[in-house]
């Protein structure tokens, strides 16, 4: 196909595009409309979710016993609003568990219906299905979650010793003494030149060490902040592989693009859909960002359809990238911490495609220039990708290398953090 051709295919398709996106808008207009004529005449003013909770009395009781045990225990907060930072968590929940038997009591409370993409109708009900889902798999019980606005139906609860976030919510006004942020990647961009300063804390967990960490760390520590070196738990979070693909000895290969909207369309606008369609003898998955994948949804079901004849390539818009790590030979990826995981993790080779000057700089990028195993225009993927796969996955003693390399704590992080958890309460 000429690339002017392709060019205009491509002009079409974003046209298309913005007509979908309309739409989906349109119709979630209308579910709004709907939810809220719902809530005035048959629930009386009541919010849905609470309607669902009050509906459950035994389910209630069952998280007020919760509650009442963590009277005599330490009791740990964990505040969140996107689902996937649960795995950034969960590890280091257990590891209290196995570390400090009955010591602790761990509450996880969202505030998903802050979101404006989400609410306090419907999707707020799926969204918090997909939460208790997402807990049972990590091994956590679903009587620990809580929305923020559902404590108020229950009593006594407890004030928490420590709360812990991986973002800003400014909806949480919890009472802590000890508060830690809990970074949900393992390498800054370059625009993370330090510590977030719209978070509240007094502690950080920092997961990679100099120079692959926040250029403001790369020379000092902050003085009013402890910072803690415990690598990168979510490395260590439990999870079921998922097999896209049964039953077929191709390789397979994740394209793992990051939350950057803009490099996305790039790569498609220089041919990168036309190229894997192509490429049958490799197996594909493409994985977005869950934060892309959510708050975009439009963007998944747009890409969708122009692969609906192509086999050998599925779309992953709710496993992580631990549950699709084992299937897969390499990934394909751009910039973040999204390579950086998937190679320290897992042993496995990556292929990063050239940015802008703009994204240059970070921590991420250092990262790429040191480990990543190829960085390729979009058009050179074709023979980029058979050359890393024939490489086949890297040595024992090359990955225990380049953790001792980055992570400020090469070994169990997720008993690394909980240890420090404890440290913190016990100094008090």
């Amino acid at each position: 196909m000429s690339s002017v051709v392709r060019k205009f295919n491509f002009f079409l398709l974003r046209i298309r595009y913005q007509g979908f996106r309309l739409w989906q808008h349109n119709v979630r207009f209308i579910e709004n409309l709907l939810e809220s004529l719902m809530r005035r005449w048959l629930l009386k003013g009541e919010l849905l979710h609470t309607f669902v909770n009050n509906s459950q009395p035994y389910l209630h009781s069952e998280k007020q016993a919760v509650i009442n045990n963590g009277k005599t225990r330490k009791v740990i907060f964990f505040t969140f609003r996107t689902l996937h930072f649960l795995d950034w968590f969960a590890p280091i929940h257990l590891a209290l568990d196995r570390l400090f038997p009955e010591k602790y009591e761990v509450f996880y409370i969202n505030f998903g219906a802050t979101l404006h993409r989400i609410g306090a109708g419907i999707e707020y009900i799926r969204y918090h299905r997909k939460v208790e889902e997402r807990m049972l798999l990590l091994g956590v019980s679903p009587l620990r979650h809580f929305s923020h606005q559902e404590l108020a139906e229950y009593s006594s609860i407890p004030e928490p010793a420590v709360h812990l976030t991986c973002e800003s919510i400014r909806q949480e006004t919890f009472s802590a003494p000890e508060r830690i942020y809990l970074p949900h990647y393992a390498l800054p961009k370059a625009i993370d030149t330090g510590l977030p300063e719209n978070i509240r804390f007094n502690h950080v967990f920092l997961p990679t060490r100099p120079p692959y960490t926040y250029q403001q760390l790369n020379q000092k520590f902050p003085g009013n902040v402890k910072v803690h070196s415990v690598g990168y738990p979510k490395l260590h979070a439990v999870h079921s592989n998922v097999l896209c693909f049964k039953d077929d000895e191709r390789p397979v290969v994740i394209y793992a693009p990051s939350l950057e909207i803009k490099l996305l369309f790039d790569a498609l606008d220089k041919g990168l859909l036309d190229i894997i369609k192509k490429l049958t003898q490799y197996l594909f998955v493409i994985k977005l960002h869950p934060s892309l994948a959510s708050r975009r949804h439009y963007v998944t079901s747009f890409i969708s359809r122009q692969l609906k004849d192509a086999e050998h390539i599925q779309f992953n818009d709710l496993a992580g990238i631990q549950e699709l790590a084992e299937e897969s030979s390499i990934m394909i990826t751009d910039y973040g911490s999204a390579g950086g995981e998937y190679r320290m993790g897992f042993g496995r080779r990556i292929i990063c495609l050239k940015v802008p000057e703009e994204y240059e700089g970070g921590a991420d990028l250092r990262f790429r220039d040191d480990f990543a195993d190829a960085v390729c225009e979009v058009g050179e993927l074709e023979l980029v990708i058979e050359s890393v796969i024939n490489k086949g996955n890297i040595s024992f003693s090359e990955l225990q290398d380049m953790r001792e390399k980055v992570l400020s704590f090469p070994d169990a992080a997720d008993e690394a953090a909980a240890r420090t958890i404890n440290e913190i309460c016990s100094s008090r």
